[in-house]
């Protein structure tokens, strides 16, 4: 029997990854709703299995890139992280985003297909089907301070207890403005992948209608698979042990492509 390689994937200024597993069966790359961090998904990987490594997206303005200036297109929030994705080539790769990391999931597996190494699957939570029209009245990104935290507090589009903490709110809007406009400016081709889809939403979440979740079909050559939480938006964090293990049944479910590993680690992605 062949003894597979090392991980060779790091942590690096794009992917954190909390807990390094040897020889990962699958890498799940995950990327965190409008304003988040890598630090949403600390600990994760204590409730996945254990041979899933959990590599979560540090997108610029927050957490170790907090100097850096926030990124304000889709575009080039895909390309930043596309860097880190450049060393994760040696283990199958799986996709998971909510809210607007749901939009930069499916833009990182348009372009890992384009590369010849599409994604197991692709996990979509809190994110309605990127063609439907917006559930809000009007684009928030350029109103005024104000008017934006009072919009996001309605909409349920901040997490719990950031409203009262101003200074906090303060230091994080310019990174959660940046991360709406490239949201409410963001257009794409609707098309459909050689991927799995499965969609993660909540009964009660104020953005997503839950009898749009079947439009997320058209980005899927494959059958949509859909489930419902308890909870509001940010379902994924009041309603965490529910989400993971649901993840956890469908990761261990997903077959390992048969000699993958050793084959792409000797041609990153890209080439």
């Amino acid at each position: 029997m062949a003894t597979k390689a090392p991980s060779r994937a790091q942590s690096s200024a794009q992917l954190k990854i909390f807990a390094p597993v040897p020889a990962p069966r699958l890498r799940m790359i995950c990327c965190a709703y409008a304003g988040g961090s890598a630090a949403v998904f600390r600990g994760w990987h204590e409730r996945l299995p254990r041979d899933v490594e959990v590599c979560a997206v540090e997108l610029p303005g927050r957490g170790a890139r907090f100097r850096e200036p926030p990124l304000r297109t889709m575009r080039a929030l895909a390309d930043d992280t596309m860097v880190g994705l450049l060393d994760c080539a040696d283990a199958d790769i799986v996709l998971f985003g909510h809210s607007m990391g749901g939009v930069l999931a499916l833009e990182l597996a348009k372009r890992l297909v384009d590369a010849g190494r599409p994604p197991l699957a692709l996990f979509a939570s809190g994110c309605a089907a990127p063609h439907l029209p917006s559930r809000r009245h009007r684009r928030l990104h350029d109103l005024p301070r104000d008017e934006l935290v009072q919009e996001l507090d309605l909409l349920q589009g901040l997490p719990a207890g950031m409203l009262d903490a101003q200074a906090f709110i303060d230091m994080f809007l310019p990174t959660i403005r940046a991360d709406l406009e490239s949201r409410e400016t963001w257009r794409t081709e609707i098309r459909a992948l050689p991927v799995p889809i499965h969609v993660l939403s909540a009964r009660h979440d104020a953005l997503v209608w839950t009898p749009d979740l079947g439009e997320w079909q058209r980005y899927s050559e494959l059958p949509l698979n859909v489930r419902l939480f308890d909870g509001e938006h940010f379902f994924i964090d009041t309603h965490r042990p529910d989400v993971l293990a649901h993840l956890s049944g469908v990761l261990d479910a997903l077959p390992a492509v048969a000699g993958a590993a050793a084959d792409r680690a000797a041609a990153p992605i890209g080439q």
